[in-house]
């Protein structure tokens, strides 16, 4: 059948929709910092995610949804405070139990978790000395995986990192580029050994977009789409698949300090990984400029059919086929999981109390359309995960963005699922009804 091999799961992250902020011994991450107004950005409407969606407490009610939708994977993170309230103080029994929880329920579901170590929610007594910036956070890091690895030991699949191309770049937990960059990536590198050690699959989660040239006839262009392609792109990848920063790189950009690794950390930063995670948004077209170091700038994408989403993200299924057969391409063709995948959408719930989000359905469609055109392409595909399962707190633009299958009354916490819940279960569980959307 079509898509038979392919699992399809949902994803999440802790700080968007656990709520319980301050509940059995959290201390406050830079997120809670950033929502209470204690840092230089600014949440829209003043939300927080001090209670969010409730997860900490609704989480078995959330999971009999995930059971009922049919998936077979769900991805989500784990808070780091909640674990390790203090430099080297990875022992918070209560924050533990909690996750261990959530695990059992989901393998009493017979759903296989996939979790992310770091979601963009630092500890802030981490960010108090440093942050990404300060080398102890390598310790740090890999005190905290090996906390719950030991404690989880039924969890196969690990994410180390969430997006670090976002969290570095907005100075979210770090204040200097290139000690952060190589600080992040040799983290990556000793976790990943250390999941050897603990027999586990590990991987990264990277927010890759193909990078198109404005006019591919002009050589400008095409250096100018090379150069974004080796900023956004190859700087993750090129150290994680082939132990060195791209050419250039520190031509490119000024990172405040030479981006550069020593022979050891060459081998640290390319330990090899079980799987890439790929999430997939949209890609980039730039044209030549004069104006900046880098000599690029982006272009806005004007072809007739390209919408945008809600976030005024252009909406460019293709782009999915394309990032994938980059990795086969160029990278050896490793294990990939698309991780994100998903629209922001204006939901309404109508007068018949449903959500009838019809845009959302249709981006769904056209991606996995894209993921079957890479499978059959010889592209090593594994699984898709939408974002995201229910609406969450959408990091700056707080509550004011919808992703997910399942809308969230905030003043009840009610549920309701949405059309595109109806269709996504239908597709996961209904061959023919498969067969018939991707032909």
């Amino acid at each position: 059948m079509v898509l038979d091999d392919l699992k399809f799961g949902v994803a999440t992250s802790a700080y968007q929709i656990e709520g319980a902020w301050n509940e059995d011994g959290k201390v406050p991450s830079i997120w809670d910092e950033i929502s209470h107004g204690n840092m230089k950005w600014k949440v829209e409407e003043n939300h927080t995610g001090d209670i969010a969606c409730d997860h900490y407490h609704k989480y078995p009610f959330d999971v009999r949804l995930m059971k009922d939708l049919g998936v077979h994977m769900y991805r989500f993170s784990i808070s780091w405070s909640r674990i390790c309230t203090q430099e080297c103080m990875c022992s918070n029994i209560k924050g533990i139990k909690y996750y261990q929880s959530l695990v059992w329920n989901l393998l009493e579901a017979k759903i296989e978790p996939f979790i992310t170590l770091y979601h963009w929610d630092l500890p802030k007594w981490l960010d108090d000395i440093g942050g990404w910036g300060n080398k102890k956070s390598i310790e740090y890091f890999k005190c905290y995986a090996e906390t719950m690895f030991k404690a989880l030991p039924d969890v196969k699949y690990w994410i180390t990192f969430n997006e670090p191309a976002v969290f570095i770049s907005n100075h979210w937990g770090h204040n200097n580029l290139s000690k952060a960059i190589k600080n992040v990536l040799i983290a990556h590198g000793e976790v990943a050994k250390l999941a050897k050690k603990y027999n586990k699959k590990i991987g990264i989660s990277l927010n890759l977009m193909p990078v198109i040239p404005n006019n591919d006839l002009s050589k400008y262009d095409r250096k100018a789409a090379d150069n974004f392609d080796k900023l956004h792109n190859k700087i993750w990848l090129d150290p994680i698949f082939k132990g060195e920063f791209p050419d250039e790189i520190n031509e490119i950009e000024d990172f405040g300090g030479k981006l550069k690794f020593n022979k050891k950390e060459k081998k640290i930063v390319s330990t090899p990984i079980d799987f890439l995670g790929i999430n997939y948004y949209s890609m980039v077209k730039v044209e030549y400029s004069s104006n900046n170091k880098n000599h690029f700038r982006q272009v806005p994408f004007s072809e007739l059919g390209v919408k945008k989403d809600d976030m005024g993200v252009s909406i460019i299924p293709e782009g999915l086929y394309s990032i994938c057969s980059k990795m086969k391409r160029e990278y050896g063709n490793p294990e990939l999981y698309i991780t994100e995948n998903g629209c922001a959408t204006s939901d309404v719930i109508y007068h018949d109390a449903r959500v009838h989000d019809s845009e959302r359905i249709n981006y769904i469609k056209n991606h996995l359309r894209m993921c079957k055109l890479a499978i059959d392409n010889k592209v090593n595909l594994k699984g898709y995960f939408h974002w995201s399962l229910m609406d969450n707190f959408e990091w700056l633009y707080g509550y004011g963005k919808k992703f997910g299958l399942v809308s969230v009354f905030l003043p009840t916490q009610s549920r309701i699922c949405k059309d595109s819940y109806i269709w996504y279960r239908t597709f996961i569980k209904n061959n023919s009804f498969r067969e018939k959307v991707l032909g």
